[in-house]
Parts: C-alpha cells; structure tokens; sequence
C-alpha cells in the first residue's frame, strides 16, 4: 500500500468512525453531541434557522434570484448558438461560470471552433435559502431540452462573490425518472441552508464528497459501503475499474489506475422535507495510464474522448486525464436506518497530459 492510499485510508476511516459514534451515541442518549464547528466553506454553508426564529429579510431575495437566473440562461442561450464563435463570445460564456461549471467550460471550448449545444430551458423551481452568509448563492431545478429534443432536469447552482456578477457554479442533470426531493421551506418560500458539519443528518455534506469518492474508488469492499446507495455513480465506477485493471493486466505494455477526490470547489446544503439535505458537491477522478515497457509507447494512441486536450497522438510515458464530476445526492436524517442517494450528475474531461 503506497503513502497516498494510506493517507486517504487514514481520513476516511476518521469519518466513518465520527459518523458510527455520532449514530450509536443518538441511539443511546437521543441526541448526539455535534462534531466541532468549522469556517463556512467558500460556498457560504450556513447553519439551518432555528423554526422558532423571526423571519428575516432574506439576502437573496426570490425575484433576484428569478432576474440572476434568467439572465444567465438567455446568455446561455444567445453565445451558445452563435457559429462561429468569437472570441468575446467565449470570453463571456465563461465569465458566466466558476468552480466546477468554469472547469467544465473551458475544457468544452479548448482546441474547438464548433459552438456549444444549444438548450432550450423550461420554468425554473427556485431553491433560496433565507438565512446564509456570503458568497451568496442559491440553486434551481428546471427542464433542460436538448437539441435532439430530449428533456433532462437539471439542478443549477448560481454563486455571487463581492463585487462580481451571478455565476453559475455547477449544473448537474438528475437520473432518469427521478424528481428532486421536497424542500423544507418557510411560509414564503424560502429555503434553509445547513452548515457543512451538520450533525442532524446521516452524513455532514462535507463529508459526502471523500465518502462518495471511496465508494467510487473502492465500491463494497470501501469504507462507505452500506453509508451511498449502490448505482453507476457509486459501486459502478469501482466495478469499471476492476474490470480495466483486469483488462489491462492483459497487456505487458500498459498499466491502469484511476483515483477518486473531493474537489476544493464549495458544497452546498439544503433541508429536506423529511429532515434529510439535498447536497450538492463535486469530486476529481484521475485516470492513469503507463507505458511499461518503453518501446510500446510509440504504438499506443492516446484515447479519442483525451485527444482534444492532449498535446501528444501517443502516450510516450504516461497518460493522465482529469474528469471533474459535478453532483447532487439526498442524505437521510440521522437515525433513519437509509442510506444516501445519489440522484444527479454531470462531469467531463477537464485535463490531460502527456509524458
């Protein structure tokens, strides 16, 4: 076992045994002690507003929201059908985003002169929260039709920093047949936001991220089995992995390894209706590839899906590309026996390098 797995061994068997000591301390007392209290991450988590709490004006209010939204959806729209495009039309398209939606921008423009897909969206559901500190933030879950006419619903995350203009930091697409939790909401329509550490729930949102990626990583046999419900984004990336390492245990040449990460991007957290959270969050996965013996390397070619951000045709050493995953999952109260779900997703290739 190298330093890196151990190390990340190390962190993830911390968080599982806080949460199995926070669960089993509920169990006995019927109430657990909450985990030390963090800094808010940079995507302004906030702590849930206590039901007995007066209303306060809200920060965000739901018709700014609306304007933010629609203004970055008509852009969206008007730059992302212009063929060809210009380079202030780039320029503006990705000054509309940051964090994981920025990364994924970029990497969609980089080495093409083709437009992006041109989506036609439908009436936005706003989720505000009420209570937050900043960057100020809030999401929307909207129908997303796609040039092919296909309707996919997207949970969008909007994002304002001091002094800047609304940008979108995430969009995911929810999973076939599935409709967004009900929200816990205020008599007029506000959300409330949860701190990152929030101890009422199965899993904190900040630790949704590294769990996830062990089950991503590791499937069953990793440190959140029985914590993430089953499914592609989860125990079917272990399995995939397995299955290429076989593959390429085949060949003298090549050698395969693909990790998962939280990214550094924020997370974000509301209350559900049953008392759970709606997460939203992202991860890195780093796939590798490595020439073994020297003389393969001039035959084998570098992925098509890696070629438009790659400088090489052929792997010459080593082949390393960076996916950047962007998520929604619900998370069951503390105590409710179910484990957490991921229910959306978006992600891409974001880097490759070659050497």
């Amino acid at each position: 076992m190298d330093v890196r797995e151990h190390g990340r061994r190390g962190v993830l068997a911390l968080a599982l045994a806080l949460i199995t000591v926070t669960a089993a301390t509920a169990a006995c007392s019927g109430s657990g002690d909450a985990p030390p209290e963090r800094s808010p991450s940079p995507g302004g988590v906030t702590p849930a507003t206590s039901p007995a709490s007066v209303p306060t004006p809200p920060p965000v209010t739901l018709a700014e929201a609306e304007k933010a939204l629609a203004g970055v959806v008509g852009a969206d729209g008007v730059l992302g059908a212009a063929v060809p495009h210009l380079d202030a039309d780039r320029r503006l398209l990705q000054e509309q985003t940051r964090d994981g939606q920025e990364a994924l921008t970029a990497a969609a423009f980089n080495g093409s002169a083709e437009a992006l897909p041109h989506y036609t969206w439908g009436t936005p559901r706003l989720l505000v929260p009420r209570n937050q500190r900043g960057p100020l933030w809030f999401a929307a879950v909207v129908d997303r039709e796609e040039p092919s006419g296909r309707v996919r619903t997207a949970v969008l995350t909007l994002v304002r920093h001091d002094g800047e203009d609304w940008r979108v930091s995430s969009t995911s697409l929810l999973d076939e047949g599935v409709r967004p939790p009900e929200l816990a909401t205020d008599a007029e329509g506000y959300a409330t936001a949860l701190d990152e550490e929030d101890a009422s729930l199965a899993i904190s949102p900040r630790l949704m991220a590294p769990l996830h990626a062990t089950s991503a990583e590791e499937g069953e046999r990793g440190f959140a089995a029985g914590l993430i419900e089953e499914g592609p984004h989860t125990t079917g990336f272990a399995d995939e992995i397995t299955r290429r390492r076989e593959d390429e245990k085949a060949d003298d040449c090549l050698g395969y390894d693909s990790i998962f990460a939280a990214s550094d991007y924020p997370v974000h957290a509301l209350r559900t209706a049953d008392g759970g959270a709606l997460v939203l969050y992202s991860l890195i996965r780093t796939t590798t590839r490595t020439i073994r013996i020297t003389p393969c390397g001039s035959d084998i070619p570098v992925p098509p899906e890696a070629r438009k951000l790659a400088k090489e045709r052929f792997i010459l050493k080593e082949l390393r590309m960076v996916e950047t995953q962007l998520y929604v999952s619900t998370v069951p109260p503390k105590g409710s026996g179910r484990p957490a779900k991921v229910i959306g997703y978006l992600g891409g290739l974001t880097k490759v390098t070659t050497g």
